[in-house]
Protein backbone atom coordinates (compact mmCIF):
# COMPACT_ATOMS: atom_id res chain seq x y z
CA UNK A 1 0.00 0.00 0.00
CA UNK A 2 1.39 3.75 -0.66
CA UNK A 3 1.50 6.26 1.79
CA UNK A 4 -1.35 8.10 3.13
CA UNK A 5 -0.13 10.98 1.14
CA UNK A 6 -0.24 9.69 -2.21
CA UNK A 7 -3.82 7.95 -2.04
CA UNK A 8 -5.04 11.37 -0.92
CA UNK A 9 -3.74 13.08 -4.09
CA UNK A 10 -5.65 10.37 -6.33
CA UNK A 11 -8.94 10.96 -4.77
CA UNK A 12 -8.34 14.93 -4.66
CA UNK A 13 -8.29 14.38 -8.57
CA UNK A 14 -11.29 12.85 -8.86
CA UNK A 15 -13.17 15.15 -6.70
CA UNK A 16 -11.91 18.00 -8.82
CA UNK A 17 -13.63 16.50 -11.58
CA UNK A 18 -16.30 16.12 -9.64
CA UNK A 19 -17.32 19.50 -8.89
CA UNK A 20 -16.69 20.44 -12.35
CA UNK A 21 -19.39 18.49 -13.38
CA UNK A 22 -21.53 19.21 -10.34
CA UNK A 23 -23.35 21.80 -11.85
CA UNK A 24 -24.46 20.49 -14.87
CA UNK A 25 -26.47 17.18 -15.64
CA UNK A 26 -23.63 15.89 -17.53
CA UNK A 27 -20.90 12.50 -16.71
CA UNK A 28 -17.43 12.64 -17.36
CA UNK A 29 -15.24 9.87 -19.46
CA UNK A 30 -11.58 9.52 -19.93
CA UNK A 31 -10.46 7.66 -22.56
CA UNK A 32 -6.32 9.36 -22.67
CA UNK A 33 -4.66 6.79 -20.71
CA UNK A 34 -2.80 9.95 -19.11
CA UNK A 35 -6.13 11.08 -17.66
CA UNK A 36 -6.90 8.02 -16.52
CA UNK A 37 -3.38 7.32 -14.65
CA UNK A 38 -3.84 10.71 -13.36
CA UNK A 39 -7.10 10.18 -11.49
CA UNK A 40 -7.02 6.77 -10.73
CA UNK A 41 -3.01 4.90 -11.02
CA UNK A 42 -4.41 2.18 -13.48
CA UNK A 43 -1.36 2.02 -15.93
CA UNK A 44 -2.72 -0.51 -18.54
CA UNK A 45 -3.19 0.14 -22.13
CA UNK A 46 -7.05 -0.42 -22.59
CA UNK A 47 -9.71 1.81 -20.36
CA UNK A 48 -12.15 4.05 -20.41
CA UNK A 49 -13.07 5.75 -17.10
CA UNK A 50 -16.41 6.88 -16.26
CA UNK A 51 -17.77 9.31 -13.85
CA UNK A 52 -20.57 10.95 -12.15
CA UNK A 53 -21.78 12.16 -8.66
CA UNK A 54 -22.45 9.04 -7.40
CA UNK A 55 -19.68 6.30 -9.47
CA UNK A 56 -16.39 6.08 -10.70
CA UNK A 57 -15.87 3.04 -13.10
CA UNK A 58 -12.98 2.02 -15.20
CA UNK A 59 -13.81 -0.60 -17.70
CA UNK A 60 -11.71 -2.41 -19.17
CA UNK A 61 -10.97 -5.43 -20.82
CA UNK A 62 -9.90 -8.84 -19.90
CA UNK A 63 -5.97 -8.53 -19.99
CA UNK A 64 -6.72 -6.70 -16.40
CA UNK A 65 -9.19 -8.49 -15.04
CA UNK A 66 -6.14 -8.87 -12.25
CA UNK A 67 -3.84 -5.81 -12.82
CA UNK A 68 -7.21 -3.40 -12.80
CA UNK A 69 -8.46 -3.85 -9.25
CA UNK A 70 -5.11 -4.02 -7.67
CA UNK A 71 -3.63 -0.52 -9.17
CA UNK A 72 -7.04 0.70 -8.09
CA UNK A 73 -6.78 -0.46 -4.54
CA UNK A 74 -2.85 0.47 -4.52
CA UNK A 75 -3.61 4.62 -5.16
CA UNK A 76 -6.35 4.19 -2.93
CA UNK A 77 -9.43 5.38 -5.45
CA UNK A 78 -12.88 4.60 -4.66
CA UNK A 79 -13.39 2.94 -7.96
CA UNK A 80 -15.28 -0.30 -9.35
CA UNK A 81 -13.29 -2.05 -12.33
CA UNK A 82 -15.62 -3.46 -14.51
CA UNK A 83 -14.45 -6.04 -17.59
CA UNK A 84 -16.62 -5.26 -20.96
CA UNK A 85 -16.75 -6.69 -24.17
CA UNK A 86 -17.58 -3.46 -25.51
CA UNK A 87 -16.42 -0.62 -23.47
CA UNK A 88 -18.58 2.16 -25.28
CA UNK A 89 -21.96 -0.15 -25.11
CA UNK A 90 -20.99 0.53 -21.40
CA UNK A 91 -20.32 4.27 -21.39
CA UNK A 92 -23.86 4.13 -22.73
CA UNK A 93 -25.62 2.50 -20.50
CA UNK A 94 -23.86 4.34 -17.73
CA UNK A 95 -24.64 7.45 -19.24
CA UNK A 96 -28.30 7.11 -19.59
CA UNK A 97 -29.91 10.06 -21.02
CA UNK A 98 -26.91 12.46 -20.05
CA UNK A 99 -24.54 14.30 -22.04
CA UNK A 100 -20.83 12.96 -21.59
CA UNK A 101 -18.30 15.22 -21.46
CA UNK A 102 -15.46 13.58 -23.15
CA UNK A 103 -11.57 14.04 -22.81
CA UNK A 104 -10.86 11.92 -26.47
CA UNK A 105 -8.07 13.88 -27.83
CA UNK A 106 -6.74 10.34 -28.74
CA UNK A 107 -10.33 8.83 -29.77
CA UNK A 108 -10.49 8.56 -33.54
CA UNK A 109 -12.85 10.15 -35.18
CA UNK A 110 -15.23 7.24 -36.35
CA UNK A 111 -14.78 6.06 -31.95
CA UNK A 112 -16.26 9.17 -31.74
CA UNK A 113 -19.48 9.17 -33.24
CA UNK A 114 -19.97 5.57 -32.81
CA UNK A 115 -20.22 6.51 -29.29
CA UNK A 116 -22.11 9.53 -30.14
CA UNK A 117 -24.83 7.28 -32.05
CA UNK A 118 -25.03 4.91 -28.84
CA UNK A 119 -26.18 7.58 -25.76
CA UNK A 120 -29.17 9.67 -25.83
CA UNK A 121 -27.20 12.86 -25.02
CA UNK A 122 -24.34 14.47 -26.46
CA UNK A 123 -20.66 14.39 -26.78
CA UNK A 124 -18.97 17.15 -25.56
CA UNK A 125 -15.35 17.88 -25.59
CA UNK A 126 -13.82 18.57 -22.53
CA UNK A 127 -9.76 18.11 -23.26
CA UNK A 128 -8.70 21.51 -22.62
CA UNK A 129 -10.31 21.16 -19.35
CA UNK A 130 -8.60 17.91 -18.45
CA UNK A 131 -5.16 19.21 -19.48
CA UNK A 132 -5.31 22.73 -18.12
CA UNK A 133 -6.23 20.06 -14.55
CA UNK A 134 -3.40 18.37 -15.35
CA UNK A 135 -0.96 21.27 -16.01
CA UNK A 136 -1.48 22.48 -11.93
CA UNK A 137 1.26 19.82 -10.39
CA UNK A 138 0.18 18.33 -6.69
CA UNK A 139 3.16 17.79 -4.33
CA UNK A 140 3.01 13.75 -4.90
CA UNK A 141 3.50 14.87 -8.62
CA UNK A 142 6.08 17.45 -8.62
CA UNK A 143 8.40 14.89 -5.76
CA UNK A 144 8.68 12.60 -8.62
CA UNK A 145 9.61 15.16 -11.45
CA UNK A 146 12.13 16.04 -9.14
CA UNK A 147 13.28 12.53 -8.48
CA UNK A 148 13.23 12.45 -12.84
CA UNK A 149 15.50 14.94 -13.21
CA UNK A 150 17.88 14.10 -10.82
CA UNK A 151 18.15 10.68 -12.09
CA UNK A 152 19.05 12.46 -15.67
CA UNK A 153 21.43 14.88 -14.20
CA UNK A 154 23.30 11.00 -12.62
CA UNK A 155 22.82 9.47 -15.52
CA UNK A 156 24.63 12.13 -18.20
CA UNK A 157 27.44 12.36 -15.56
CA UNK A 158 27.90 8.68 -15.78
CA UNK A 159 27.67 8.69 -19.59
CA UNK A 160 29.28 11.23 -20.28
CA UNK A 161 32.81 10.15 -18.29
CA UNK A 162 32.79 7.41 -20.53
CA UNK A 163 33.30 8.75 -23.69
CA UNK A 164 36.05 8.50 -25.88
CA UNK A 165 37.62 8.62 -28.88
CA UNK A 166 35.23 5.91 -30.07
CA UNK A 167 31.99 6.93 -28.42
CA UNK A 168 29.35 7.50 -31.15
CA UNK A 169 26.31 9.33 -30.45
CA UNK A 170 24.07 6.09 -30.63
CA UNK A 171 26.56 4.56 -27.79
CA UNK A 172 26.17 7.93 -25.85
CA UNK A 173 22.36 7.86 -26.50
CA UNK A 174 22.38 3.90 -25.35
CA UNK A 175 24.57 4.73 -22.25
CA UNK A 176 22.12 7.65 -21.16
CA UNK A 177 19.47 5.13 -21.12
CA UNK A 178 21.62 2.05 -19.47
CA UNK A 179 22.04 4.54 -16.13
CA UNK A 180 18.91 6.15 -16.41
CA UNK A 181 17.58 2.67 -15.47
CA UNK A 182 20.50 1.69 -13.04
CA UNK A 183 19.48 4.91 -11.15
CA UNK A 184 16.32 3.78 -11.26
CA UNK A 185 14.42 5.41 -14.25
CA UNK A 186 11.68 3.45 -15.40
CA UNK A 187 13.07 4.13 -19.14
CA UNK A 188 13.87 7.14 -20.43
CA UNK A 189 11.21 9.78 -20.86
CA UNK A 190 11.70 10.39 -25.01
CA UNK A 191 14.74 9.05 -27.58
CA UNK A 192 17.60 10.91 -26.32
CA UNK A 193 18.52 13.83 -28.38
CA UNK A 194 22.78 13.42 -29.15
CA UNK A 195 23.64 15.39 -31.45
CA UNK A 196 27.68 16.90 -32.02
CA UNK A 197 28.93 19.37 -34.21
CA UNK A 198 27.05 20.30 -37.16
CA UNK A 199 24.30 17.89 -36.13
CA UNK A 200 23.23 19.86 -33.17
CA UNK A 201 22.19 22.90 -35.96
CA UNK A 202 19.21 20.21 -35.99
CA UNK A 203 16.66 21.00 -33.01
CA UNK A 204 15.40 16.93 -33.13
CA UNK A 205 18.24 15.18 -34.26
CA UNK A 206 18.80 11.98 -34.09
CA UNK A 207 21.91 9.92 -32.66
CA UNK A 208 23.80 8.76 -35.62
CA UNK A 209 27.13 7.01 -36.32
CA UNK A 210 29.24 10.07 -36.13
CA UNK A 211 32.03 10.08 -33.55
CA UNK A 212 31.51 12.74 -30.73
CA UNK A 213 35.18 13.69 -30.53
CA UNK A 214 35.42 14.49 -33.69
CA UNK A 215 33.55 17.96 -33.50
CA UNK A 216 34.54 20.62 -30.29
CA UNK A 217 30.88 20.66 -29.30
CA UNK A 218 27.66 18.37 -28.05
CA UNK A 219 24.19 19.03 -27.69
CA UNK A 220 22.21 16.49 -25.72
CA UNK A 221 18.49 16.68 -24.66
CA UNK A 222 17.83 14.01 -21.96
CA UNK A 223 15.22 13.22 -19.70
CA UNK A 224 14.41 10.18 -17.51
CA UNK A 225 10.59 9.17 -16.76
CA UNK A 226 9.89 8.31 -12.87
CA UNK A 227 7.17 6.46 -11.85
CA UNK A 228 4.99 7.49 -14.85
CA UNK A 229 6.50 11.43 -14.67
CA UNK A 230 8.75 13.05 -17.30
CA UNK A 231 11.89 15.16 -17.10
CA UNK A 232 13.51 16.96 -19.40
CA UNK A 233 16.80 18.81 -20.08
CA UNK A 234 19.38 20.23 -22.39
CA UNK A 235 22.90 21.34 -21.96
CA UNK A 236 25.57 21.89 -24.64
CA UNK A 237 28.92 20.34 -23.63
CA UNK A 238 32.21 22.39 -24.80
CA UNK A 239 34.55 18.81 -25.95
CA UNK A 240 37.62 21.11 -26.86
CA UNK A 241 38.00 24.92 -27.33
CA UNK A 242 34.72 26.89 -28.64
CA UNK A 243 35.44 29.05 -31.02
CA UNK A 244 34.58 32.99 -30.10
CA UNK A 245 31.73 32.57 -32.29
CA UNK A 246 30.34 29.49 -30.54
CA UNK A 247 30.78 30.90 -27.24
CA UNK A 248 29.27 34.22 -27.92
CA UNK A 249 26.03 32.78 -29.01
CA UNK A 250 26.63 30.27 -26.13
CA UNK A 251 25.88 32.82 -23.86
CA UNK A 252 23.50 35.46 -25.50
CA UNK A 253 21.29 32.02 -25.48
CA UNK A 254 21.86 31.39 -22.15
CA UNK A 255 20.91 35.14 -21.31
CA UNK A 256 17.60 34.82 -23.09
CA UNK A 257 16.78 32.07 -21.00
CA UNK A 258 17.98 33.79 -17.63
CA UNK A 259 16.19 36.38 -18.40
CA UNK A 260 13.06 34.58 -19.32
CA UNK A 261 12.54 32.87 -16.20
CA UNK A 262 13.46 35.58 -14.25
CA UNK A 263 10.53 37.04 -15.15
CA UNK A 264 7.89 33.97 -14.06
CA UNK A 265 5.76 34.24 -11.74
CA UNK A 266 1.83 33.29 -11.18
CA UNK A 267 -0.13 35.31 -13.91
CA UNK A 268 2.47 36.04 -16.93
CA UNK A 269 1.13 34.89 -19.70
CA UNK A 270 2.95 32.34 -21.78
CA UNK A 271 3.95 34.20 -24.83
CA UNK A 272 5.51 36.84 -22.73
CA UNK A 273 7.84 34.22 -21.96
CA UNK A 274 8.29 33.93 -25.38
CA UNK A 275 8.40 36.90 -26.43
CA UNK A 276 11.55 37.92 -23.77
CA UNK A 277 13.54 34.79 -25.79
CA UNK A 278 13.10 36.25 -29.02
CA UNK A 279 13.80 39.58 -27.78
CA UNK A 280 16.80 38.98 -26.42
CA UNK A 281 17.95 36.85 -29.33
CA UNK A 282 17.19 39.93 -31.79
CA UNK A 283 19.30 42.27 -29.85
CA UNK A 284 21.58 40.43 -31.39
CA UNK A 285 20.73 39.41 -34.50
CA UNK A 286 19.99 35.77 -33.79
CA UNK A 287 15.83 35.72 -33.48
CA UNK A 288 15.52 34.54 -36.84
CA UNK A 289 17.09 31.04 -35.90
CA UNK A 290 15.08 30.64 -32.77
CA UNK A 291 12.63 28.21 -34.51
CA UNK A 292 10.91 26.47 -32.20
CA UNK A 293 8.60 27.43 -29.11
CA UNK A 294 10.14 28.78 -25.95
CA UNK A 295 8.90 26.02 -23.93
CA UNK A 296 5.91 23.37 -22.52
CA UNK A 297 4.45 21.78 -19.55
CA UNK A 298 5.67 18.44 -18.53
CA UNK A 299 4.41 15.40 -16.37
CA UNK A 300 2.90 12.21 -17.43
CA UNK A 301 3.30 13.21 -20.54
CA UNK A 302 6.85 15.33 -21.95
CA UNK A 303 4.41 17.80 -23.72
CA UNK A 304 1.66 19.21 -21.78
CA UNK A 305 -0.02 22.37 -20.81
CA UNK A 306 1.01 25.25 -21.00
CA UNK A 307 2.00 25.56 -24.44
CA UNK A 308 5.09 28.51 -24.15
CA UNK A 309 5.15 29.85 -27.74
CA UNK A 310 4.29 33.25 -29.69
CA UNK A 311 1.06 32.47 -30.09
CA UNK A 312 0.07 31.46 -26.56
CA UNK A 313 -2.60 32.68 -23.99
CA UNK A 314 -2.25 30.28 -21.66
CA UNK A 315 -1.52 31.81 -18.01
CA UNK A 316 1.05 30.56 -15.77
CA UNK A 317 -0.17 29.56 -12.53
CA UNK A 318 1.89 28.38 -9.14
CA UNK A 319 2.08 24.84 -9.49
CA UNK A 320 2.96 24.01 -13.28
CA UNK A 321 6.22 22.44 -14.22
CA UNK A 322 7.25 23.63 -17.04
CA UNK A 323 10.63 24.30 -19.48
CA UNK A 324 12.40 26.91 -20.82
CA UNK A 325 14.39 26.14 -23.88
CA UNK A 326 15.55 28.89 -26.61
CA UNK A 327 17.66 27.98 -28.86
CA UNK A 328 19.91 29.16 -31.92
CA UNK A 329 20.67 26.76 -34.76
CA UNK A 330 23.01 27.84 -37.25
CA UNK A 331 22.18 25.46 -40.47
CA UNK A 332 25.37 22.90 -41.56
CA UNK A 333 27.56 24.32 -38.63
CA UNK A 334 26.87 24.30 -35.13
CA UNK A 335 23.42 24.36 -32.56
CA UNK A 336 23.00 26.09 -29.02
CA UNK A 337 19.87 25.32 -26.55
CA UNK A 338 19.80 25.95 -22.88
CA UNK A 339 16.84 24.12 -21.19
CA UNK A 340 15.64 23.47 -17.30
CA UNK A 341 12.75 22.10 -15.83
CA UNK A 342 11.44 24.70 -13.70
CA UNK A 343 8.23 24.61 -11.31
CA UNK A 344 6.01 27.82 -10.34
CA UNK A 345 6.27 29.13 -7.05
CA UNK A 346 4.01 31.86 -6.06
CA UNK A 347 6.98 34.08 -6.51
CA UNK A 348 8.59 33.07 -9.16
CA UNK A 349 10.00 29.59 -9.86
CA UNK A 350 12.43 26.99 -8.61
CA UNK A 351 14.61 24.87 -10.64
CA UNK A 352 14.36 21.18 -10.76
CA UNK A 353 17.28 20.40 -13.25
CA UNK A 354 20.54 21.65 -11.68
CA UNK A 355 22.83 20.11 -14.17
CA UNK A 356 25.75 22.67 -14.51
CA UNK A 357 25.86 25.08 -17.75
CA UNK A 358 29.62 25.25 -19.31
CA UNK A 359 30.33 27.96 -21.96
CA UNK A 360 33.80 26.80 -22.45
CA UNK A 361 35.52 24.06 -21.33
CA UNK A 362 36.85 25.11 -17.80
CA UNK A 363 34.88 28.01 -16.15
CA UNK A 364 38.26 30.20 -15.59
Amino acid sequence: MQSDEKIIFHMERVQSVRKWIRTHNVCFVASDPFTIRWMTGFTGSNGLLFLDQDQLVLITDSRYTEQGPKELMKHGTDANCLISPDPLKTVAELSESRDVFLDGEKFSWSVKKKLQNLIDGTVVDAHEFCSTMRGLKDESEIAKIKKAADITCRALDKALSEIDDSTTEKQLAAKVEYFMSLEGASNAAYPPIIASGPNSALPHARPTDQRILNNNLLLVDVGANYDGYCSDMTRVIPLSKLSEEQMKVSQKVLDAQERAIQMIRPGVTANEIDAVCRNTLSENGLAKKFTHGAGHGVGLEIHEYPRINRTSSDVIQEGMVITVEPGVYLEGSYGIRWEDLLVVTSKGVEYLTKYEKLTQVSKS
